[in-house]
């Protein structure tokens, strides 16, 4: 979720709490949704590569291709919804 907060619990206590933070560049993590991507050919072995264009709302878009990827579309990519 990219407004996730991540908790430190040792001993029963939160010793710390920190935001999740959207990297600027996500590699081999998500499958770009364009078929025709270099990324999606059985005879390339290239790794997908996405930069965010917008964190709120969340935008990436393929390094490749040049496709826009939406949180839905990220979500199904990681196959959460």
């Amino acid at each position: 979720a990219p407004t996730a907060t991540v908790n430190i619990i040792r001993d029963y206590e939160v010793v710390s709490k920190f935001k999740v933070v959207v990297p600027d560049v996500i590699e081999g993590l998500i499958k770009c949704k364009n078929p025709r991507c270099i990324t999606n050919q059985q005879r390339e072995p290239i790794r997908s590569r996405f930069r965010v264009v917008s964190r709120e709302p969340l935008k990436l878009v393929c390094d490749y291709c040049g496709t826009i990827h939406d949180l839905g579309d990220i979500e199904k990519s990681l196959g959460i919804t």
